[in-house]
């Protein structure tokens, strides 16, 4: 659960990385293929997995940019993460274990890259994406 502390600093950091989405979200898909090479499996029509390719780069950001757009829903993630639970759960299939590696490595990301991200940030960060996992996985259940 997160507390009204863990939501401020969750909305400060959302807001600092909202004009850096494609390039921290590269960065953090392709740690997660780098560290953890089974996940390539979801993404046939990739063809490369680095940092610099096309559709890493898109997902990338389209990743960044769904977390950035729960900022404004941090009360009501199940409802607001919902499709995106259905899509991954049901459609594609995903491994729910797959969410927490990817979690993982977003909170590398972020903290290589900002200064701001300090243990308390950190704190958040985990509880933040660690709901968001649960959230995600929800169909699983």
């Amino acid at each position: 659960v997160l507390s009204e502390g863990n939501k401020k600093a969750i909305k400060n950091l959302l807001q600092k990385i909202h004009s850096q989405t494609e390039v921290l979200g590269a960065e953090a898909l392709a740690r997660l293929f780098e560290c953890h090479p089974q996940t390539k499996s979801y993404f046939p029509k990739f063809s490369g997995f680095s940092a610099n390719d096309k559709r890493v780069k898109h997902h990338g950001a389209l990743v960044l940019k769904a977390l950035v757009d729960t900022n404004k829903h941090l009360d009501d993630l199940p409802h607001h993460l919902n499709k995106l639970a259905e899509k991954h759960g049901k459609g594609l299939l995903v491994d729910p274990h797959n969410f927490k590696l990817f979690s993982d490595c977003i909170a590398v990301t972020l903290a290589a890259h900002l200064q701001e991200f300090s243990p308390e940030t950190h704190c958040a960060v985990d509880k933040f994406l660690e709901e968001v996992t649960y959230q995600l996985s929800s169909l699983y259940r």
